[in-house]
């Protein structure tokens, strides 16, 4: 896994338009290594025959597809806020990914705060 590829976050509205050229990284690698640790992979191979699906506290976040685009919506933009809240708690660790994943969640979070405090979106766009 090449450790620039990934997922840029950027603030934008509804036609994708960026504002600040700042953008918060979600590399493939992080990505990687928190689903690892969520048990994302194993929930979606044991629950993808079923119709409805178990969903994680993460999943809005790290079931992206990381050469895909999304537009998030005010109300995921709260989800993402809780997400980013719940990873800083959960990631103290001096674990490398640990660390790297808590500075990642810290930065969307300050994002995701700017966007809200000025009406607009998070748009995350892949490699």
């Amino acid at each position: 896994m090449d450790k620039d590829v990934g997922l840029d976050f950027y603030i934008t509205n509804k036609k994708r338009d960026i504002f600040r050229e700042e953008s918060v990284k979600f590399t493939e690698v992080l990505q990687g290594f928190l689903q690892n640790e969520e048990d994302y992979v194993k929930r979606y191979k044991e629950e993808r025959f079923k119709r409805k699906r178990e969903i994680g506290p993460f999943d809005l976040l790290i079931g992206l597809d990381q050469y895909g685009d999304k537009l998030f919506s005010t109300q995921e933009i709260y989800q993402l806020v809780n997400v980013c809240e719940c990873l800083v708690s959960k990631y103290k660790t001096e674990n490398l990914y640990g660390e790297e994943i808590k500075e990642f969640a810290e930065q969307l979070l300050e994002l995701c705060k700017e966007a809200l405090l000025e009406n607009k979106l998070i748009a995350a766009f892949g490699d």
